[in-house]
């Protein structure tokens, strides 16, 4: 499989805007059409979590990056 360089990193959380939930990013684990596709997860209720793939596109950083001053 082909890596694709992105700004997400493992473990790190982000705010995934196709279901409007905090996720953590677990691996990049494809490249469709040139988009990294992450396996992500995200806890549902009292420690059930689900895991399921999306493009690196629909993750958006918890806090914005500080811009240079």
């Amino acid at each position: 499989m082909k890596k694709v360089q992105s700004s997400i990193q493992r473990g790190a959380e982000y705010i995934c805007t196709k279901i409007g939930d905090v996720v953590t990013a677990i691996e990049q684990v494809a490249v469709v059409k040139g988009l990294p596709m992450w396996e992500v997860e995200r806890t549902i209720g009292a420690g059930i979590r689900k895991r399921l793939i999306v493009s690196a596109r629909s993750l958006m950083p918890l806090q914005p990056e500080p811009s240079p001053a």
